[in-house]
């Protein structure tokens, strides 16, 4: 009776452990830009969209670009590993500089919150929050 006890409370233990896990894949999306969000989050890029998708890809966009690649999760963060990132107007897509794709730059490392992705970036000397909620 011991041991049916003990298989049976591993048994549960494992079963409620992976229930838990939560699934990352999905569509997120910058905050509207409004004085709450200003004030909740600080100096944010509006206009992003990530689609972290089931295979381990994913699609992101702003209002100037679109990248590809795929994303991989390790202690709580996302990481983008671009493979290519093209520009939203194409004509500019023809110039030597941004011909297939060749302006991915380097990973980008997002923290694991509440529904929400976040990263800060200081560009300018400025610090710049990248939040992305989940629809």
């Amino acid at each position: 009776m011991k041991y049916i006890i003990t298989i049976l409370s591993a048994f549960s233990i494992l079963f409620c452990s992976s229930k838990h896990q939560t699934n990352f894949s999905g569509i997120y999306r910058s905050p509207k830009n409004s004085k709450l969000n200003q004030f909740v989050y600080g100096t944010f890029v509006t206009e992003l969209e990530l689609n972290l998708k089931n295979d381990s890809t994913y699609t992101m966009s702003t209002c100037a670009q679109t990248s590809k690649g795929i994303w991989k999760l390790k202690n709580n963060k996302i990481t983008l590993f671009c493979k290519e990132k093209r520009m939203a107007i194409d004509s500019l897509n023809q110039l030597q500089k941004f011909a297939k794709g060749k302006i991915c730059g380097s990973d980008e490392v997002y923290n694991i919150g509440n529904e929400k992705l976040s990263r800060e970036e200081k560009i300018e000397s400025k610090n710049i929050n990248f939040i992305l909620l989940k629809d």
